[in-house]
């Protein structure tokens, strides 16, 4: 396979993603004839196939279709083709799946040498135009995006400032600035236009106009991987043109970096910047960047924590608490001490921070006395807490205390400090989190009074607090651990009647189906199957409703069958639901179509921003479009985030498309949303490595998604990397046997990366043959941990094991990864339950079996 270099790599994938995704998608609905579509292969809100489609054979062929007089235009799925799709570029289409992006150009180049009509002879030009950049010719690329502009169309100005960016790269400063000034304001890329007009006009020497823009620029809000290299970039021009006032703002910049980059990103190349300019200065303006005082050192320390540079900040931190100001209770004194403690316990000193938390309480001053009533008068701001007055972030400060000691079992000491922060501030937004946290540890201390008290009283202590749901759980699974099932009836019936739907993955069903569980427990098997039913048919797919369909299947199998059937059934009749929005006749929308139709994911993305995609206040008919857009535009993360993040959304939000899909079964108008949401892409690569490995492909996908969400070059801040986020010595282990590579960048290779994590799972499903599904959280927290819960609970049923996992991490990523299974399994797998639908009604019905048998 060629090589990709940095600069093309990402534009490569979004193009081959692109074609792949467009693939899948036309297996269930896109492109395929009226006539071949059934109900259960059709996407949300198109025609099924018992459905005349509106538009006549006259209509326009994008897939904004006009609407009569009066009416809004319809946005049309089934009408969005990529550029690359069509038949005239096949060949094209083949060369770019190779890689072989020379060749493409070529073939491409024979197509656009015969007459076009207008519309696809500049939609073609673009594409050339990105062809010819990945192919290594940037000039060549400029050209063809001059003549795209030049053809109109809505990607006229992308155009130009496509071949603006190219030229201002090729050394050409006098060209880019032409292109880059005739970019219109109101395009979404206009807010990046001054990134190439700074560079150009210091390419020509003119560092004083160059300033303005990268100022302009670096003013507002990207990502790291852009704005690193920009800053740098400015600096470095700062330096080319000597002066102290230049000197010194290149320190800023380079000190910018060094503190905000994540993970020290370019830090060194900024320090070499910071020395330089340093050197240039006489001493008594180089003395305050030297010694920067309290204020720039606290910002420093938290800047550092904000950018995961823990050890630099713990350095700061250190000094922090030194200084005199620190040393007697302040607001910068609270500030000081609580940075250092969160230093030490991201770095695992977690005794050291816990102890620093207890001096960072005392530095935060006593709380404020409750103003008289009527008083009026304003709080002290936190520049003026100075000794003895209360810093303005005790509460915080009390409550990240209390996690500290929790983290290394001082439950005594974590109970007193939630203790204080509930009594100084009980209508703190953190009051209700103390709560909860101060019973568990109380629980633990042994005070099961206590603990039941605490909870029990925070409905009526905490009215809208938003940890309630939770600590009226906590009651009921502290009965149902130690078989007090009638004890759990009355805190789950409080929290059900009190929020009748959770909708967030984590506890969606959660309270009816353990409310079912209850009441079969305690002799009332109608009840309670009533309620199990009722959790396959109002929490689609989620964790509890596997759990839900699982133990009714065992209780009455024609009962659940019956349920799930009822329940797709229901949703495969609804009626069809044109996407009709006046926002489809905006300009922005026209060029994120066009962009999408390129491949132009990140571009498509940010015109759709500015429809109010990105800030979640954009009709939900433009939400579920742009997630349509994303996808088709091999955007995968993004596409489905649309979709994934309405799951928590509060209900009556504009935005909110929960109550559109994720409230329904795959069926009918509902399935291409969770295609959407649950893509699977690399299909051949994952069909020959699941069937290699012998397991299954919805579990490979359930963990890719979750791992990675298909993007194949991340890479975690533990050093895992690709679709599957393995580890370098994992890897090794596992490719060894395969004859594969298994450095980091070859694990960032697809077809390295899902082989070598198959087999992974493979190991992991032999060592749990009685309940495959513990190879999802061993996965996540490594083999041995749950061998070692389950020899601690080794009867316990695998619900309440999974509650119980000791990690949060790793039992939220149990729950998400069945969740994505169980969609897995039923959308692509056929209709008969898979593995999540069956799942094991013990953790371990071995370790189960062996406690029976040894029992007298």
């Amino acid at each position: 396979m060629p090589r990709l270099d940095a600069r093309s790599g990402a534009a490569a994938l979004a193009l081959v993603a692109a074609l792949s995704l467009t693939a899948a998608l036309g297996a269930s609905c896109a492109g395929t004839p009226a006539a071949q579509r059934g109900a259960t292969t059709c996407p949300p809100l198109c025609p099924t196939a018992s459905q005349p489609t509106s538009p006549s054979p006259a209509a326009p062929a994008g897939p904004v279709v006009p609407g009569a007089a009066g009416e809004a235009p319809v946005f049309d799925p089934e009408r969005l083709t990529p550029v690359l799709s069509d038949p005239r570029l096949a060949q094209v289409q083949r060369f770019v799946e190779m890689e072989a992006y020379a060749s493409a150009t070529t073939a491409l180049a024979q197509v656009l040498a015969s007459p076009l009509p207008p519309e696809d002879a500049a939609a073609f030009r673009y594409q050339l135009g990105r062809l010819r950049a990945l192919a290594g010719d940037p000039l060549g690329a400029a050209r063809e995006y001059d003549a795209a502009a030049a053809a109109g169309g809505p990607l006229a100005d992308h155009a130009r400032f496509a071949a603006a960016d190219l030229l201002a790269k090729a050394g050409q400063p006098d060209a880019a600035l032409e292109r880059a000034r005739a970019v219109a304001s109101d395009v979404a890329i206009a807010d990046e236009v001054d990134r190439i007009l700074a560079g150009a006009l210091a390419d020509k020497g003119d560092i004083e106009a160059a300033a303005a823009h990268w100022h302009a620029y670096l003013g507002r809000s990207w990502p790291a991987s852009t704005w690193v290299p920009e800053a740098l970039r400015f600096a470095r021009a700062l330096l080319r043109h000597p002066s102290e006032a230049r000197a010194e703002e290149a320190i800023r910049i380079a000190r910018r970096v060094i503190d905000e980059a994540p993970g020290g990103a370019g830090a060194g190349e900024a320090k070499e910047i910071r020395e330089k300019a340093l050197a240039t200065l006489p001493f008594a303006r180089r003395k305050p960047f030297l010694d920067p005082g309290p204020a720039d050192l606290l910002a420093r320390a938290r800047a550092l924590l904000a950018s995961r540079q823990d050890k630099e900040a713990l350095a700061v931190a250190d000094a922090l608490v030194a200084l005199p100001e620190a040393q007697a209770p302040s607001a910068f004194a609270c500030d000081a001490f609580a940075a250092r403690g969160e230093a030490l316990g991201r770095l695992r000193r977690r005794a050291e921070a816990a102890d620093v938390y207890g001096v960072a309480i005392e530095r935060c001053g006593p709380a404020a006395p409750a103003a008289p009533a009527g008083d009026g008068a304003p709080a002290a701001s936190a520049g003026a807490a100075g000794a003895g007055a209360p810093a303005p972030r005790r509460p915080e400060t009390l409550y990240n205390a209390g996690r500290a000691s929790l983290r290394v079992d001082r439950h005594a000491e974590a109970a007193a400090r939630y203790s204080l922060l509930e009594k100084e501030y009980p209508d703190h937004r953190l009051a209700d989190d103390a709560r909860y946290l101060g019973a568990r540890a109380l629980l633990a201390l042994g005070d099961q009074a206590q603990f039941v008290q605490m909870l029990t009283a925070m409905p009526d202590d905490f009215p809208s607090g938003d940890m309630v749901a939770d600590g009226l759980f906590e009651l009921a699974l502290f009965e149902m651990e130690r078989d007090g099932w009638a004890g759990a009836v009355r805190p789950l019936e409080r929290a059900l009647a009190r929020f009748p739907h959770e909708r967030a993955y984590h506890a969606a069903g959660r309270l009816p189906y353990y409310l079912g569980r209850a009441h079969i427990e305690t002799g009332s098997p109608d009840k309670g199957k009533a309620l199990l039913e009722q959790v396959i048919r109002d929490y689609p797919l989620s964790f509890y409703m596997a759990l839900a369909h699982a133990r009714l299947a065992e209780l009455d199998p024609a009962a659940a069958e019956r349920a799930l059937a009822a329940a797709m059934e229901r949703d495969a009749s609804a009626p069809y639901t044109e996407l009709r929005s006046p926002a489809f006749a905006h300009p922005a929308f026209a060029r994120a179509v066009e962009l999408a139709r390129q491949g132009e994911a990140r571009l498509a993305r940010r015109e759709l921003d500015l429809l109010g995609v990105g800030s979640r206040t954009a009709p939900r008919e433009v939400m579920w479009a742009s997630a349509f857009l994303l996808a088709r535009a091999g955007a995968l993360p993004q596409s489905y985030s649309i979709l994934r993040t309405a799951m928590a959304a509060p209900a009556g939000d504009g935005a909110e498309l929960a109550g559109e899909w994720v409230d329904h079964y795959p069926v009918g108008r509902w399935r291409a949303a969770w295609e959407l949401a649950y893509p699977r892409p690399f299909a051949a690569i994952v069909a020959a490595e699941t069937k290699r490995s012998g397991i299954p492909e919805a579990l490979a996908y359930a963990i890719m998604r979750e791992e990675s969400a298909f993007d194949p070059r991340v890479a975690s801040h533990a050093q895992a990397y690709g679709l599957m986020q393995l580890i370098v010595p994992t890897a090794k282990r596992m490719a060894k046997p395969l004859g594969l590579p298994w450095s980091a960048e070859a694990l960032r290779r697809p077809e390295i990366n899902v082989a070598l994590g198959c087999r992974y799972l493979s190991v992991l499903r032999n060592q749990f043959s009685d309940n495959p599904l513990l190879a999802i959280p061993a996965y996540n927290a490594g083999g041995g941990a749950p061998k070692r819960w389950i020899a601690e609970r080794p009867s316990q049923s695998f619900d309440l094991w999974v509650e119980r996992i000791p990690y949060p991490e790793t039992r939220l990523y149990t729950k998400r990864v069945i969740t994505s299974l169980a969609v897995y399994e039923l959308l692509y797998a056929g209709a008969q339950p898979g593995e999540a639908l069956r799942t094991p009604l013990p953790a371990s019905p071995a370790a189960r079996s062996a406690v029976a048998n040894a029992a007298p």
